[in-house]
């Protein structure tokens, strides 16, 4: 009689752990594939060909708008713009001629998060950008 109880016991301890480990790993597949199916938020700034133009690609949830800011280094507003369309890339060039020497920032944001890339540009006979 001892024997029968100490082995129904046991099984059901081994039962009980067996279902929480697979409990477990029910919750990690499931937060894989929310983390899977999140689309991540990011940016690149290139110099387009030897022109005073700069492209900027970013790439981002098709379900969340993107706001877009140009501003200089005190804080001087020169671009915004609010994209809602329903659409995983946005593509922009950015015609740089009319700006002068100094650092600008574009201010990105999208679902809560931030995203800021450097531009330099100075002046020689020649425009020289960089890109940070």
């Amino acid at each position: 009689m001892k024997i029968s109880i100490v082995s129904n016991l046991i099984c059901a301890v081994a039962l009980s752990l067996s279902l929480t480990s697979f409990a477990t790993d029910k919750k990690k597949n499931h937060e894989e594939k929310e983390n899977a199916s999140a689309v991540t938020f990011d940016a690149a700034l290139y110099k387009t060909g030897g022109v005073n133009k700069v492209t900027l690609a970013v790439n981002k949830n098709p379900n969340e708008r993107l706001r877009v800011i140009l501003k200089d280094k005190g804080g001087k507003l020169y671009y915004s713009e609010v994209f809602n369309q329903k659409d995983s890339k946005y593509r922009r060039v950015f015609n740089l001629d009319e700006l002068g020497d100094g650092t600008y920032y574009f201010e990105l944001f999208h679902n809560k998060s931030k995203l800021v890339k450097e531009l330099n540009i100075e002046s020689t006979n020649a425009k020289m950008i960089s890109l940070q």
